[in-house]
């Protein structure tokens, strides 16, 4: 699982060595976007709602307090870093409303940032579902084309015994979360669907003479020739041999 990071810094090379850091430091984090002020920063986040936002606070246009607390009331699962040239107690003060995760001094050091990022993968990984649940709250487009991936990949490996577990994690969900948000956005569960596609492709494949039902049965990804013949009838009151001889 790798978790997203937001920097917003007003000096490039500053923007850029902050961003190396925190790839460096740890392979968990992913940095897919560098901003220049607070505006570009919520423009960025509005529209992509990463993991985590490292910024600066005295940037032109908007500064990073000001960027902590827009986004801290419209997406308050995202967390913050801060990381300002000024040891100022009244900056620290502010940001802790904006629940700042920390607050670093420039020239940032690496055992501190490392340490900083520890804790965000802890934090980040106790409250999955929840950041789940909100981004794809506030995301319904990006929460239909997960469910259009997962219906994708159940279409290319029906043939095989697919694991819904591995598939969540590959998504980077929990198996409940992609489970609700599958039946949310399809209004059927995943093993259904899977079910019901099989037993699509199978009928096709009872068309053909040649093939027994136990080779369809392998085809379509029963390994049991008897659970095939059972879970066919189940679903169309008729067994695959009797669907055969219908003219």
């Amino acid at each position: 699982m790798r978790y997203s990071v937001l920097v917003v810094e007003d000096e490039s090379l500053i923007a850029k060595n902050i961003a190396k850091k925190i790839e460096q430091l740890n392979p968990s984090f992913e940095v897919v976007g560098i901003a220049s002020n607070g505006l570009e920063g919520l423009k960025f986040a509005e529209e992509h709602l990463p993991n985590v936002i490292v910024t600066d606070i005295r940037m032109p246009e908007m500064d990073g307090l000001a960027l902590a607390k827009q986004v801290h009331e419209k997406y308050p699962f995202i967390l913050f870093v801060i990381i300002s040239g000024y040891n100022d107690f009244g900056y620290a003060k502010e940001a802790m409303r904006y629940e700042v995760s920390n607050y670093l001094l420039k020239p940032v050091n690496y055992d501190e940032l490392a340490i900083t990022l520890s804790a965000l993968e802890t934090k980040l990984l106790a409250t999955r579902d929840q950041f789940d649940a909100a981004t794809l709250l506030h995301s319904p487009n990006r929460a239909k084309e997960i469910v259009e991936l997962v219906k994708e990949y159940i279409h290319k490996n029906y043939q095989n015994q697919i694991d819904f577990s591995s598939l969540a994690s590959e998504f980077g969900f929990s198996v409940p979360y992609l489970s609700k948000i599958f039946l949310k956005y399809s209004g059927i569960t995943q093993s259904k669907y899977l079910r019901n596609h099989r037993l699509s492709i199978s009928k096709q494949l009872l068309r053909n003479p040649e093939l027994s039902v136990a080779d369809i049965s392998q085809l379509t990804g029963y390994l049991d020739p008897f659970h095939f013949s059972k879970t066919f009838k189940h679903v169309y009151g008729i067994s695959p041999s009797e669907y055969r001889n219908e003219p």
